[in-house]
């Protein structure tokens, strides 16, 4: 009877921690998709203070909840490292970066490497998760390996990002700048999709380091 009621208090615990992240992850993309809305994220030709805050502060707050075992993202906490990795599939939405530039809003030399590196993380983190799920031969190495792959990706897409921005930021920019990501609705890609992806990547390689995996 002991260990029902322990493993009921568990199944309780991971709950609750579900419900808190999630909320926190609902709040967050409801503030995204305001800023967004109100053009509060758009460049004024001073330095892009509010794009900035919007990539620090989220992995900020994870950093030091993570430190301290706070209660706002211990829902990711929970999950194993197959959930953190499959979690990534909405990367495929990278695909907008593609219809962006085919419309003539974003310069090839960021939203083709942007898109299709997301594309590809996106589609190929189901065949990651399900390999580690049934500890596969090299799951470990294939993990890793792919959360570094996911990481340079982003990395490279916000470099690319600034270097093809509005000047004087922009040093590689042409006539076409990144503009467009600071408008809504690409806008939420910077201010909660990059971010949000940091922050499993970093969950998972921390979860492979971790005694316990």
């Amino acid at each position: 009877m002991e260990s029902v009621a322990t493993s009921e208090n568990e199944i309780g615990g991971r709950a609750a921690a579900l419900a808190t992240t999630l909320s926190v992850l609902v709040a967050w993309f409801l503030l995204a998709l305001w800023l967004g809305v109100r053009g509060a994220i758009g460049g004024t030709g001073g330095p892009p203070i509010a794009l900035a805050l919007s990539l620090v502060v989220p992995l900020a707050v994870f950093g030091l909840d993570t430190r301290r075992r706070g209660p706002l993202f211990e829902g990711l906490r929970r999950f194993d490292l197959a959930g953190l990795i499959a979690l990534q599939t909405y990367r495929v939405g990278g695909v907008f970066f593609i219809v962006a530039w085919m419309a003539g809003d974003l310069p090839g030399a960021f939203a083709l490497p942007a898109g299709i590196g997301d594309i590809v993380i996106g589609a190929a983190a189901p065949f990651v998760a399900a390999a580690v799920a049934a500890r596969r031969p090299g799951h470990r190495a294939l993990a890793v390996g792919w959360n570094i792959l996911g990481l340079v990706d982003l990395v490279n897409a916000l470099f690319q990002g600034v270097s093809h921005s509005p000047p004087p930021y922009g040093f590689l920019a042409g006539s076409l700048t990144t503009a467009a990501v600071t408008q809504y609705p690409l806008s939420l890609i910077p201010t909660f999709g990059v971010p949000l992806a940091l922050i499993l990547h970093i969950a998972a390689l921390r979860r492979i380091s971790s005694p316990r995996h």
